[in-house]
């Protein structure tokens, strides 16, 4: 029995649960590029596919809007997959556990998707109608966008007549978004040794944090659960001694890490100084944290005697250290448009393995050069400590376009529909408009979407109404 089923528009919540039944995690893909192909194919539109599962569909205009000019429909595949500890779904293969009470959407105990699954289902719904009015349309579906817009980097858009394109990758309904920051995932790696040590293993674990998208949340200063168990450590090896047996957190670049934890060995008669060292960690955090993130917890458990391969001392201190001399959260604002965020860098996620130690982050800015200089530091950082760096997913910014037909369109529609200008922004994430900008030239596009809470968290929902809403309004900028 569909979940969505009672739900309007019945034909936009249909394809979206369809979509939900599909692993779509950044590079996990295969079976969803292959349904699209598959559902272009069973309705004889033209449909592209390329060797980064890329999907472009092209459909003619419907009877009467043949002179019409095409407009290009644009959003990814790809969602990003995190869930909660005690989650037993399999977000590589399995299907996620779609939930609503009528007013919202969201998945039990993972991330929705609705970033940028809504997308999708809108332009699914489009192409299946036989009965709504719209121009000529090409459709870009990309892949890996939440990972570096890795899709949208390798596109060969040579094919494509249109000029006007709509991004539908935006979480604020009667928001249209006209410009976005560039950025780049940034990858720090350390060589460390590993030496047996026995003792009593431990866990710390950060916990409660909001964690959010790093690009609209990042404004806020939410803690980052790896750099506070970093940071926990750190204030524990200054008491005692600690040996790191192994540290991780974080699912991805772009999400701000929501827990982190490392499993650590110490000499039973420091047991109970590590301990109260991690409680006035805690204490502190939570201090600092009192009004951005009130729910931090840090746990410690004792697990028991062991003998165990742990980092390299020194090495564990040096990549502890690399963390916290790290810069992260918002690091300027814009002195253009107020409250929002020029330059900021988010470490997303850590992780070690038998000889290595890794961080990698999500760094974005609006200013080229401040970008340039960022990446500067980040390298001079990680360099000092003895790491090695590279960059991955480098895509541009997307420039405010002052003559814009086709905002101008979109904005007269939407004062007919609601009696109310729409707030024309621009964001501190990334949007792939400015990639395909620089592949079309002279391409006039803007981005809208629903409402959508806590994206890139296993909070997020979806409103029902505000989906609806602009399904509606994206019918009549069509027609």
């Amino acid at each position: 029995m569909s979940v969505l089923e009672n739900l309007e528009p019945k034909e936009v919540f249909h394809f979206f649960e369809e979509i939900c039944k599909i692993p779509h995690g950044s590079r996990n893909l295969e079976q969803i590029s292959a349904f699209l192909v598959n559902f272009a194919k069973e309705r004889n539109l033209e449909v592209i596919s390329d060797d980064e599962l890329n999907v472009i569909i092209k459909a003619p205009a419907s009877k009467g809007y043949e002179d019409r000019e095409t407009i290009i429909l644009q959003g990814h595949m790809d969602m990003v997959a995190v869930k909660e500890d005690d989650c037993d779904i399999d977000m590589a293969k399995d299907s996620l556990r779609v939930k609503t009470d009528g007013e919202y959407i969201w998945a039990d105990g993972t991330s929705l998707g609705g970033d940028d699954g809504i997308a999708v289902a809108y332009i699914l719904a489009l192409l299946d109608s036989k009965d709504i009015p719209h121009p000529p349309l090409e459709v870009i579906i990309t892949t890996n966008e939440e990972i570096g817009m890795i899709g949208a980097s390798a596109l060969d858009l040579s094919s494509l007549k249109g000029k006007k394109m709509i991004n539908i990758d935006n979480e604020i309904e009667g928001e249209f978004i006209t410009s976005c920051a560039g950025g780049a995932t940034f990858i720090s790696e350390l060589t460390v040794k590993r030496e047996s040590i026995s003792g009593v293993e431990c866990k710390i674990e950060v916990l409660g944090l909001k964690g959010g998208h790093s690009g609209e949340m990042i404004k806020y200063e939410r803690g980052n659960a790896n750099i506070i168990c970093a940071r926990t450590m750190l204030e524990a090896m200054d008491v005692a001694e600690l040996h790191v047996k192994n540290f991780g957190g974080g699912m991805a670049d772009n999400a701000i890490p929501f827990a982190s934890a490392a499993n650590i060995v110490v000499p039973e008669g420091d047991v109970a100084k590590i301990k109260e060292s991690v409680e006035k960690t805690l204490t502190d955090v939570k201090g600092e944290l009192d009004l951005k993130d009130p729910n931090v917890e840090i746990t410690f458990n004792e697990i028991g005697k062991t003998t165990a391969e742990c980092i390299d001392k020194k090495d564990a201190e040096r990549f502890l250290k690399m963390i916290i001399a790290m810069p992260n959260g918002p690091l300027a604002m814009s002195a253009a448009v107020e409250g929002l965020v020029e330059t900021s860098v988010n470490l997303g996620i850590v992780e070690t393995s038998s000889d290595k130690a890794k961080t990698v982050q999500s760094l974005r800015s609006s200013v080229e050069s401040s970008k340039a200089v960022l990446v500067k530091k980040l390298e001079v950082v990680a360099e000092s400590f003895g790491g090695k760096t590279t960059m991955e997913g480098i895509y541009p910014g997307w420039k405010y376009r002052c003559d814009s037909q086709l905002r101008d369109h979109m904005v007269d529609v939407y004062k007919k529909l609601y009696g109310k200008e729409p707030v024309l922004h621009a964001i501190h994430a990334g949007l792939e408009c400015g990639i395909i900008s620089n592949k079309i030239k002279d391409l006039d596009c803007i981005s809208i979407g629903p409402d959508m809470a806590d994206i890139h968290s296993t909070k997020e929902k979806l409103s029902v109404k505000s989906a609806k809403n602009v399904w509606e309004y994206l019918k009549a900028v069509l027609a």
